[in-house]
């Protein structure tokens, strides 16, 4: 029973890390899923599954993730993707 409670103490004295996702509406029609870790982001796009680290950007309030050709900057309930020379505006139309 003191382990039970010694247990639960120490569960509640560590803050877990919260993760939180997006889903976009791309202007191209589109989706881009995006859940924001810590300097990463994890995004769905086209079936396909990316890892991006997140990068310095001089906005206040924004973010850019890039990797590989693939660059996301967020602001607001808004994104700007990039991929190779194509660039669309997406929408938040979720948040979980």
């Amino acid at each position: 029973m003191l382990a039970l409670c010694i247990a639960a103490a120490i569960g509640q004295a560590t803050p877990a890390l919260a993760a939180t996702t997006y889903t976009y509406q791309c202007r191209d029609g589109g989706e881009l899923v995006l859940t924001e870790g810590y300097r990463m982001a994890y995004v769905q796009l086209d079936g396909k599954q990316y890892s991006l680290p997140q990068r310095r950007l001089a906005f206040p309030g924004s973010k850019r993730y890039s990797q590989s050709g693939i660059s996301i900057t967020t602001k607001g309930r808004t994104a700007i993707l990039k991929r190779g020379r194509s660039k669309t505006e997406c929408e938040t139309v979720r948040t979980y």
